[in-house]
């Protein structure tokens, strides 16, 4: 392609002609309609199709259909949080918590269904309600940690502790906000959040007594097999505890499931003041679960004279054990089962079910404090937090929640949302259809998803920017990150990131540099600290690619220090594999490393390693270090071409002495994370070497069709029981692509950049339809992997080798007519999307000229333009090409030289463009209905239906309406 293509050109705008100059009536009433239609039942169709047509009164009349301004109101936060953990570990839709946070939140706070020992300790099909919990738990995998919770007096009479509510209830969960009317006695819990703090009003009914009217917090203590519980012995520091001080409270929490480094202090300090004076006290009426047995239980069941009763959990079943005197055991199983032992009783092993005795050892340091209200029935609560210490939480208090009322704090949440959601705004979604809101509602969620992680850990104190680093367990300055898994995050989030929000993805990079700087590793899998959990150092493509794309806001020195340590550092300690590249030594003397070596998921680790050495090779050839740039690619393609093996046409599962050992490619685990040989075999890092290996371009793609047509089966190998995610791949049938495991995200693209650009149009556009609905995802939604990889290409762009190419490939029609990416200026318009019935692109123009290649370079996208999809009709369009790719070879010769100069122009070149703020207001301005045409309709359709509108409507947003 000629270069004058990726020149800036004036952007189309016809799409927003129709709507620029319509008045301020008009604008409000288009805004009240489209908050009425973005407001849905999750799980009522019947709802969402009335709200579809209401939007399609006011709308369809006017060209370009509905614009959202509220994107924050299309968010279900519900979405993905079913099952518990009985659900969750059999069948994911999400596996995550309806989180109620800032973006990029210090804190997350959520509805606590159980109290049991587990991480899935909220279930939306759940009734019960055990309080609001402050969280940092990134995935059910990895665990929480520095976690309390806030219950009040809820008036059941077996547990005053448990309430009851419903979580789909309208406006129960948003973003921004918590709004729960717990039952029996009714009591109102509100919250809404600051970064480091919140804001929380419980309001009391009349029903309940004076007396009983508290609000506390509540830190948990665990059991003896805990690792935070056994740091607490070592270090005599209890894993929790609350002091009153000065009319408030001070909550420190030291719960951890993991990643807490040894040295060093590790406190989460909360401060909460209430409004009104209000008493505060220690709550010692509440007893330790410490001495519970997990996985145990006492034969015989029930001692003589006893019978098995039903209770609401384990601490109900201790008390009925208190109750008997001649009970030495309790046994709780997980179906509300209670059973007493005398005793004769022995102890044997149980799955999931609890023991203990009838009393617990007393809890000198209190746990739990609470406010009293007394006569008063409202109570707000004000609350600060720090990882630093007990005056930066009070420090937090003041800065982010001060005096402020609450309903101000919530609105301006909703503005943070809205702001940060409309970075990437939909401009024209089509007519309010159901399947258009459908989308959208998608849509927001995922993006939402996106925005909850990495954790900025950083805070404002009088010494500047500075965070506790969980890497080392010291103060240090600037910005702090964590909870992330790099070997997910790595392909969708920061690709998507470099798109929409530049500037926090550099400040996010600096975190990752600091956490290098404190620890002398970059982090795999962080929560807080370095997690054992996934293999690869996927940290290094994160960073590349940030290179690559001449990303601002983070030192390249500091970052090639890190990435060189990953690519040659060997971890002093043999068995610890949560830094480094764990089998480093046979990797860089045999080319891979062996499967009969002892060394766990080899054939992930060997092409996982290889694909972060081509990355880091990029990097070090732009940043100035040829050499090192030419040892690092050798490496990688000597990992791809090691491993395959030529018998399967995939990668195998490759000895010390050589030879391939004979697995069936549908073999899940042993040699493969997460997946089979299926997954893992088309690395995106170098398609030169994958199609030398295959004997040529066709047969590659011969090689990818038959992944996508071969029956949906699996076999379990070493995990030897059905996992979530093999059911999960066979449910979406779709061949061997499992779109919940995330090695196999980039294949639909493969097709595309291989010359077959329809097969990739048809796939992306069957996986988005499929994989994705309003109640959740086709699998784990890992730190907003799965939601990121549905917004770009919902945009119609994915980056298929981030860290190796800053290309984004152009993989389907986008989802909506036209979208609008602030940061970058970047148009995406694809006129009539939201109506074809056909998934074939066209063509592809970048500022009004066809664009040839299967995919655009950041460097022209971060210029700003517009970036337009023409709809297919038929099989003509998109028809398979033979252009090359735009990043073809990485062998060093003129052809690799050449290609990296032309990375390096390019991001000078884009450095130096001048941004400069057009005005479209005037363009085509007789095409379609004017603004006064489209008033007047709007007008005139909201008086003759202004009824149903301002009846049927809005009754359906609190009612069931089933369709005629």
């Amino acid at each position: 392609m000629e270069e004058r293509q990726w020149q800036r050109r004036r952007p189309h705008t016809r799409l927003n002609s129709a709507r620029s100059n319509s008045s301020s009536t008009s604008s409000s009433k288009a805004a009240e309609v489209r908050l009425l239609c973005a407001r849905r039942s999750a799980s009522t169709a019947s709802r969402t199709l009335l709200f579809g047509t209401c939007a399609l009164l006011a709308f369809r009349s006017c060209e370009g259909g509905l614009s959202i301004d509220r994107p924050e109101e299309f968010v279900n936060v519900l979405a993905g949080t079913a099952g518990g953990a009985k659900g969750g570990q059999h069948h994911s839709t999400g596996n995550v918590l309806p989180l109620v946070a800032a973006p990029w939140g210090f804190n997350h706070w959520a509805p606590q269904t159980v109290n049991d020992q587990t991480a899935w300790w909220f279930d939306s099909a759940a009734d019960t309600f055990r309080g609001i919990r402050c969280t940092h738990q990134p995935s059910p995998w990895i665990g929480d940690y520095g976690w309390f919770v806030l219950r009040p007096y809820l008036g059941y009479d077996k547990d005053e502790w448990l309430g009851f509510t419903s979580y789909h209830a309208a406006s129960a969960i948003k973003p921004w906000m918590m709004d729960l009317s717990v039952g029996p006695d009714g009591v109102r819990m509100e919250l809404t959040p600051t970064s480091h703090g919140a804001i929380l009003r419980v309001v009391f009914p009349s029903v309940v007594q004076p007396g009983r009217r508290k609000i506390c917090a509540w830190v948990p203590d665990g059991t003896k097999k805990d690792a935070d519980e056994k740091r607490a012995v070592k270090t005599g520091r209890p894993t929790g505890s609350c002091q009153v001080s000065a009319g408030g409270i001070n909550v420190e929490s030291r719960r951890f499931a993991g990643g807490v480094p040894e040295e060093g202090d590790y406190t989460f300090h909360a401060r909460l003041e209430a409004d009104g004076h209000l008493r505060a006290e220690k709550d010692g009426s509440v007893g330790s679960t410490f001495c519970f047995e997990m996985n145990m239980q006492y034969v015989p069941l029930n001692m003589p004279g006893t019978d098995r009763t039903t209770e609401e959990n384990a601490n109900a079943c201790q008390r009925r054990c208190q109750k008997n005197p001649s009970c030495k055991h309790f046994t709780f199983w997980p179906d509300g089962g209670c059973h007493i032992q005398d005793g004769s009783a022995k102890a044997e092993k149980g799955q999931d079910i609890t023991a203990g005795p009838p009393n617990c050892p007393v809890i000198k340091t209190p746990r739990q404090c609470c406010f009293y209200l007394g006569d008063n029935t409202e109570a707000v609560v004000r609350i600060g937090t720090s990882f630093i210490s007990s005056a930066q939480a009070m420090q937090a208090l003041d800065q982010e929640v001060g005096t402020q009322s609450y309903e101000d704090a919530r609105d301006e949440m909703q503005m943070t949302w809205r702001a940060e959601l409309s970075a990437i705004r939909v401009e024209e979604a089509g007519d309010a259809s159901a399947d258009v809101l459908r989308k959208l509602e998608i849509f927001y969620t995922c993006l939402y998803r996106v925005l909850l992680f990495p954790r900025r850990l950083d805070e404002l104190t009088p010494k500047g920017v500075q965070h506790w680093s969980p890497y080392s367990g010291k103060v240090m300055d600037g910005v702090g990150v964590t909870d992330n898994g790099f070997w997910d995050t790595f392909r969708t989030v920061y690709p998507l990131l470099a798109l929409a929000y530049p500037r926090q993805l550099g400040e996010i990079i600096q975190g990752w540099l600091n956490a290098y700087l404190a620890g002398g590793w970059l982090p795999k899998w962080a929560s807080p600290g370095y997690r054992d959990s996934m293999v690869g150092t996927f940290a290094d493509v994160v960073i590349a690619d940030a290179i690559i794309k001449n990303i601002s806001g983070f030192d390249h020195q500091v970052a090639w220090e890190a990435l060189k340590k990953d690519a040659y550092g060997i971890n002093p300690a043999p068995k610890d594999t949560s830094r480094g590249k764990f089998g480093l030594q046979h990797y860089q003397d045999k080319g891979y490393i062996p499967v009969d070596i002892k060394i766990g998921e080899a054939c992930s680790r060997t092409l996982d390693f290889a694909f972060a050495d081509a990355a880091v090779s990029v990097a070090a050839q732009i940043l100035g270090q040829p050499e090192e740039a030419k040892k690092l690619h050798a490496r990688a393609v000597q990992g791809l071409r090691q491993t395959y093996d030529p018998y399967t046409g995939l990668m195998g599962h490759k000895k010390a002495d050589g030879t391939f050992k004979d697995v069936s490619p549908e073999t899940w685990g042993d040699c493969y994370t997460e997946g089979s040989a299926w997954h893992h075999s088309f690395p995106p890092f170098d398609l030169d070497v994958l199609e030398e290996l295959h004997d040529g371009r066709d047969a590659l793609l011969q090689k990818l069709q038959e992944l996508f047509t071969l029956p949906s089966s699996f076999k379990v190998g070493t995990y030897k029981v059905e996992i979530h995610e093999m059911r999960e791949m066979r449910m979406l049938g779709l061949g061997q692509y499992a779109h919940n495991n995330q090695p196999v995200h980039h294949l639909p693209v493969l097709f595309a950049m291989l010359g077959d650009r329809n097969t990739t149009y048809r796939l992306v556009r069957r996986i988005l339809s499929a994989a994705y609905s309003p109640e959740g995802f086709a699998g784990d939604e890992d730190n907003g992997e799965m939601g990121a990889w549905y917004v770009l290409n919902a945009m119609g762009l994915y980056s298929a080798a981030p860290g190796v190419s800053e290309d984004y490939v152009l993989s389907a029609l986008p989802l909506f007519d036209s979208i609008h990416l602030r940061d970058l200026d970047i148009i995406i318009e694809a006129p009539d999307a939201s109506h074809s019935v056909s998934p074939i692109v066209a063509k592809v123009l970048w500022q009004a000229e066809e664009v040839k290649h299967h995919s655009i370079p950041y460097s022209a996208l971060r210029a700003g333009g517009t970036l337009t999809f023409e709809v297919g009709s038929d099989e003509k369009h998109g028809a398979v090409i033979k252009a090359p790719r735009s990043y073809s070879s990485h062998s060093f010769g003129d052809k690799f030289v050449e290609r990296t100069k032309q990375v390096v122009n390019r991001m000078r070149g884009a450095m130096s463009t001048s941004r400069r703020h057009q005005d479209t207001s005037s363009e085509s301005e007789d095409e379609g209905l004017s603004g006064v045409a489209c008033l007047g309709i709007i007008a005139v359709t909201i008086g003759a239906v202004g009824l149903l509108l301002r009846t049927t409507c809005r009754r359906a947003i609190g009612n069931e309406v089933k369709p005629d």
